[in-house]
């Protein structure tokens, strides 16, 4: 049996985050070199979660906080060989549970994911 493990970024888990990301043209917005630095900083200063399965890199959601209001889900990304297996899901209900106290909106470009969750589209986001 696999042990999954979610918990808050740190600076430890830059490394992972990043060379997988960068291994995948979707993301290039993100790792080229002239955001790079700046989404090393946006890892660290949102509300960033990890995921692990027996110690291995999984997947990361990063969400960015409307101080108290909302919380905006930004990037959702789970390793291709780890996905369909509950992990997406399982950073998301993280998220639900440390923030009940305000409303979780996902920006989404991969509206199947949500949609298939049951979450409901709001305008151009969906709630969570």
């Amino acid at each position: 049996m696999k042990m999954n493990s979610i918990y808050t970024y740190s600076e430890a888990d830059e490394t992972d985050i990043l060379n997988t990301l960068k291994r995948d043209r979707n993301w290039d917005i993100l790792t080229n070199d002239a955001t790079i630095e700046k989404y090393k900083i946006a890892l660290k200063s949102s509300v960033t979660y990890v995921a692990r399965q027996d110690a291995v890199f999984c997947g990361f959601i990063r969400a960015i906080s409307d101080e108290g209001i909302a919380l905006y889900i930004s990037e959702l990304y789970v390793k291709e060989e780890h996905r369909n297996s509950g992990i997406g899901h399982a950073l998301i209900e993280r998220i639900k549970h440390d923030f009940q106290t305000v409303t979780v909106y996902a920006l989404s470009d991969e509206d199947t994911y949500y949609l298939k969750h049951g979450y409901r589209r709001i305008g151009s986001v969906f709630e969570i």
